[in-house]
């Protein structure tokens, strides 16, 4: 019982540092600053914000993420996106371009080495879950880093590897993967799971990963057209009527994920050319203009915080 309140009160301090933003596991993201549409360029959320002075790396330059109890562990979404945060700053900052670019390298190698035979990365047992490990976050968010070290170094390994990551994120959940093929709908699974989970974030940055890879491979382009559908005849699931879900589990998005929300639905609406993005973006931004609305979601995120039951718990 004490450990469990221990957990309780360790989460909720970590939570309570993401709403002031003093932490960079989730940090507020805006659209990314050095994208274009058809291109394999700047990422499509600006993840910048999670390279900082106080970003925690091991001897060899890889970001390493603290766990309750203390550990220091490999938490490969935490990775990749602080290797895509590192390329668009090699873009963004003509001066620093080699330190960047040399970090999104440690980073591409880190992930090769930790890919596993089936293109797949254990993406929450180094975090401590018990329940999960493929994630199609993990997959989509592997596939554009690595991508984007193949056109920044050139290296054939890069390129086979992030198509490798692609093609398991399309690989049904029933049958270990990350994806769920349900009457021509092609949902992506943050959290593979039965009845499905459905994390809004999670979805998106997957959809990013299938979009980058169908810029270098076509065999993606009609996946990724089939899930951005799928996902936009579901935007009604995520709207709670004053805030954004954070899953169709009914979780209510934090501010940092509304924010984030709204980013990604912008970016969806310039990638897949579809304007139901765009209108429920225009939607969540009136909510988020409301400060009735967002201590109403902040109480209501609080209470679902202090009742839920989580088996992994990143401090930093």
């Amino acid at each position: 019982m004490m450990g469990q309140i221990a957990q309780k009160m360790t989460m909720l301090k970590r939570w309570s540092k993401m709403l002031t933003g003093k932490t960079a596991v989730a940090v507020e993201q805006s659209m990314g600053r050095a994208y274009n549409v058809g291109q394999l360029s700047g990422y499509y959320n600006d993840l910048t914000g999670k390279v900082t002075g106080s970003t925690l790396l091991d001897e060899g330059g890889v970001p390493v993420s603290v766990i309750a109890g203390g550990a220091r562990v490999h938490f490969p979404i935490a990775i990749f996106q602080y290797g895509l945060g590192c390329y668009d700053l090699s873009i963004l900052r003509s001066d620093e371009v080699e330190r960047f670019l040399d970090a999104l390298r440690v980073c591409s190698d880190w992930a090769i080495g930790a890919q596993r035979d089936d293109g797949s990365w254990d993406a929450f047992g180094p975090i401590g879950s018990a329940k999960y490990s493929v994630s199609s976050m993990a997959q989509g968010e592997g596939c554009s880093m690595l991508l984007r070290a193949h056109a920044a170094f050139g290296d054939e390994c890069y390129r086979v590897a992030a198509l490798k990551a692609a093609e398991f994120m399309l690989i049904d959940m029933d049958n270990g993967g990350v994806s769920s093929h349900d009457g021509g709908e092609l949902f992506l699974e943050e959290y593979p799971q039965r009845p499905r989970r459905s994390v809004m974030n999670g979805w998106v940055f997957s959809l990013f990963g299938l979009y980058d890879a169908s810029l270098v491979d076509a065999r993606f382009a009609g996946p990724f057209k089939r899930s951005a559908e799928t996902l936009a005849c579901h935007l009604d699931d995520y709207d709670a009527g004053f805030w954004s879900y954070y899953d169709m589990e009914k979780r209510i998005a934090s501010p940092a994920y509304h924010h984030l929300h709204i980013a990604q639905l912008r970016a969806m609406a310039d990638l897949s050319g579809d304007a139901r993005f765009a209108v429920k973006a225009e939607v969540y931004e009136r909510y988020q203009e409301s400060p009735a609305n967002r201590r109403k979601a902040i109480a209501k995120k609080a209470l679902q915080k202090l009742i839920e039951k989580s088996d992994a718990v990143i401090v930093q």
